[in-house]
């Protein structure tokens, strides 16, 4: 087990674990990322079998893991509580070079939290020994980021945030956004919805991800290699605990377009989704959509609004340029960043 010992740099929570790597996250501000790993079981022979990660931008990412040819140890026991086959590692698993390689990719220079620091180690220890790599980021413990009063109340606000989401526990991306929206409901005090507005909130995620699935789902499968309705919903969730704003627009008693946003700091929002459906595009949808919108802005006083485009999204993009956004950069993945000045966008649709 010597390979899986810590080195100084490496996968360390340490004060001296590299000082080219990204300070802690502003909690204010910032949602840190946040890793969990199921595993073949416990003990020196269990391995990595599926990896999620809840990143700062409100993306999730997970991939299954194809074991390695010496990685045999298999409990059932584990089995049963994360309901992954061994045979579907082989039918559907990343090999390790791959997975390091992802995590290397998106996590490069940050600072990544998880609640079960020592069993995450060796597990990642191990990935990044089969791969042949190094991680280019930082494991630290969930536990640092909490005062004593807020981890008194961690286990009661996790439970509260699982009801809520309404997601499977025990697969990776799920339980990492339930970990990062427990810590921000911690940190920002975010009020649970009532069992009516659960209710509500839970019809209109499933309206939103059908519509997801139906105008969106080729896009977001070509960026991410796979489209998932629940994934999607999931995503749509995590951003209305983090004090996100649907407005949302229902024609013939179906979801006809909706607006997908959140604060992005103190005096700009950022729309994570806009969607409308096919049969409702050339209707004038679209300004009634962002008519409330930007009532919503100006009540919560923004001064910018930020917005994101999947790349191909041709619809979106000559929507934006038509209202006046500035294309702010394009992104490594290909998707283009807009930014608009809320007055400016005021005015924009006065004229339109």
């Amino acid at each position: 087990m010597d390979e899986l010992l810590p080195r100084p740099g490496w996968l360390s929570a340490r004060p001296d674990g590299g000082a080219a790597l990204s300070a802690p996250p502003n909690l204010a501000g910032e949602a840190p990322i946040v890793i969990d790993i199921e595993a073949s079981g416990f003990g020196p022979r269990s391995y990595p079998i599926e990896i999620g990660l809840a990143l700062g931008n409100n993306r999730a990412l997970c991939t299954l893991v194809c074991p390695e040819a010496e990685w045999t140890h298999w409990d059932s026991s584990a089995e049963a509580i994360h309901h992954i086959s061994r045979d579907s590692l082989f039918q559907h698993g990343r090999p390790a070079q791959h997975v390091a390689e992802v995590l290397n990719r998106e996590l490069a220079g940050k600072v990544v939290y998880t609640d079960g620091w020592a069993n995450d180690y060796t597990w990642l220890a191990l990935l990044f020994d089969a791969a042949g790599r190094v991680p280019a980021f930082r494991l630290d413990n969930l536990r640092t980021l909490l005062s004593e009063e807020e981890a008194n109340r961690w286990h009661d606000t996790k439970a509260q945030v699982q009801a809520e989401l309404h997601v499977e526990r025990h697969r990776a991306s799920n339980d990492a956004r339930v970990l990062q929206l427990t810590l921000l409901r911690l940190k920002h005090g975010l009020q649970p919805l009532s069992e009516r507005g659960r209710s509500h909130e839970a019809h209109l995620l499933d309206e939103m991800a059908k519509l997801d699935a139906l105008t969106l789902g080729d896009l977001i499968a070509a960026q991410s290699g796979l489209f998932s309705a629940e994934t999607q919903r999931e995503h749509h969730a995590a951003a209305l605990a983090c004090g996100g704003r649907v407005i949302a627009e229902h024609l013939q008693h179906s979801l006809a377009g909706y607006v997908l946003m959140r604060p992005y700091d103190t005096e700009s929002w950022e729309i994570l989704s806009i969607n409308i459906h096919p049969w409702y595009r050339s209707t004038g949808l679209h300004r009634r959509l962002l008519t409330r919108t930007l009532a919503h802005l100006i009540s919560r006083g923004a001064v910018t609004l930020r917005s994101r485009v999947l790349p191909g999204h041709e619809i979106a993009m000559r929507l934006h340029e038509k209202l006046g956004f500035a294309r702010e950069r394009e992104a490594a993945d290909g998707s283009l960043h807009y930014l608009i000045r809320v007055s400016d966008l005021a005015r924009r649709l006065r004229q339109a």
